[in-house]
């Protein structure tokens, strides 16, 4: 990855350490998501998916096993704090992270872009939640929302990857300019 030299490697302690501090941000970030009046654009249920900011960041920073860490945990306590535990929601939510988590760990051993990573993640973020909303309802006519959804996905993939671009790039100045202090 481009990031690698950022890749934290320090004692287990502060790596859960950072994992907690990433899992804290996804869950206000997924919260404040929630507040933003995004019109719907004809697209129901579509979000931005501020909380994913926080796994592409883990994925750079921690690796590949902590990104899934901080994403079910992040899920888990999101579903705890907004009452959608093991209810439609909360599954809705942890077969899109976990897709996109898997997405995004593929795409990562083929390209060091942030932007394509996460639009990958977004994509197979919106086919786990379709998945289960497929077992959910058991209609195949749910497919027809992925043609709605797919495009927004990739834009929606793009700006958060572009926003994780330049967390990355502020993280990667600052540990170099404190290394040369």
């Amino acid at each position: 990855m481009d990031y690698n030299h950022l890749t934290i490697k320090s004692n287990r302690m502060n790596r859960f350490i950072y994992v907690a501090i990433l899992v804290a941000m996804g869950s206000v970030l997924h919260g404040l998501e929630d507040l933003v009046p995004l019109p719907n654009l004809f697209i129901p249920g579509a979000k931005l998916g501020f909380a994913n900011i926080v796994t592409l960041i883990a994925l750079f920073l921690l690796g590949r096993n902590e990104a899934l860490l901080v994403t079910l945990l992040r899920v888990f306590l999101g579903g705890l704090i907004s009452g959608n535990f093991l209810n439609i929601g909360f599954f809705l939510a942890l077969s899109g992270g976990l897709f996109a988590w898997f997405g995004m760990k593929m795409m990562s051993k083929a390209t060091e872009s942030v932007l394509i990573i996460s639009m990958f993640g977004a994509l197979f973020h919106i086919i786990g939640q379709i998945f289960v909303a497929f077992l959910y309802l058991q209609s195949t006519h749910i497919f027809w929302y992925l043609l709605i959804l797919l495009p927004f996905a990739i834009l929606a993939g793009f700006f958060t990857g572009y926003i994780s671009s330049l967390v990355l790039h502020y993280i990667r100045n600052s540990s170099t300019s404190l290394n040369k202090n």
